[in-house]
């Protein structure tokens, strides 16, 4: 099952539809985030609209003007022709996801102004029993990990990459992580840099997250970086991309 990333996005609020009751959120250009370094683009280029009755668009509208912030809930989309999950890294430093749009929220103060949801948030939450992380307190587990051909890798690197030390700094990463207001519940995506001959692991980078906390994204990747992989098949290239989905819940 695809986990769920929300990310805080910059926007525009778009038209009013008074027959319908809908505030239109502007996605003519992809939804970017992070400082503009991830440009969503939502698949189906499909709308974002809030249900608000005609007397309070005025007081949303002022809302985001003053600073209320959209948070947007997704799944990794595909690519159609090759049915891969679909993140394109451009030579200006842009990481472009195809983002299938579970949920969009305008919050201020922490509270909710406007909520929408699809049938893919409410599909998603009916399988949440089959996600559940062995272990107490604060701890992460680590997902199939994959290349960008959607290949997985041998099974000795699926271990080490789930091997006790590893999670146990997922624990540790997590708890420092929610004392300083990181969610409770969260997902990393980190992109290995491995030479295949030994697999020694080059780079550890951030690539997706949902934790709200760039600190605790880093030391998870420092977590798997320090992962040991052992060599790969001769026949690989000589270096190769892996990412690898982490799960981390406090109960």
């Amino acid at each position: 099952m695809s986990p769920l990333y929300v990310m805080q996005v910059e926007y525009r609020l778009g038209r009013y539809d008074e027959e319908d009751a809908r505030l239109y959120v502007n996605t003519r250009r992809n939804l970017r985030a992070l400082e503009g370094h991830v440009s969503l683009m939502l698949s189906g280029l499909e709308p974002i609209a809030f249900e608000v009755p005609d007397g309070e668009v005025s007081a949303l509208r002022s809302a985001a003007s003053r600073g209320a912030v959209l948070r947007v809930g997704f799944f990794l989309g595909f690519d159609d022709s090759t049915r891969q999950h679909c993140v394109v890294r451009s030579a200006h430093a842009v990481t472009i996801v195809r983002a299938d749009l579970a949920f969009a929220e305008l919050t201020a103060d922490g509270r909710a102004l406007a909520r929408t949801e699809t049938d893919r948030l409410r599909a998603w939450r009916d399988d949440q029993e089959g996600l559940a992380v062995p272990g107490e307190g604060p701890r992460g587990v680590v997902g199939a990990a994959s290349f960008d051909n959607a290949q997985v890798p041998p099974e000795p690197w699926q271990r080490a990459l789930e091997a006790p030390p590893v999670r146990a700094r997922f624990g540790q990463c997590h708890a420092e992580g929610v004392a300083r207001g990181a969610a409770q519940e969260g997902r990393v995506v980190v992109r290995l840099n491995v030479e295949s001959r030994t697999g020694r692991i080059r780079r550890a980078d951030v690539a997706l997250s949902s934790l709200g906390d760039d600190e605790e994204a880093t030391c998870v990747a420092r977590a798997l970086g320090a992962a040991q992989l052992g060599p790969g098949p001769s026949s690989w290239a000589e270096v190769v991309d892996l990412s690898v989905p982490v799960r981390l819940v406090v109960e």
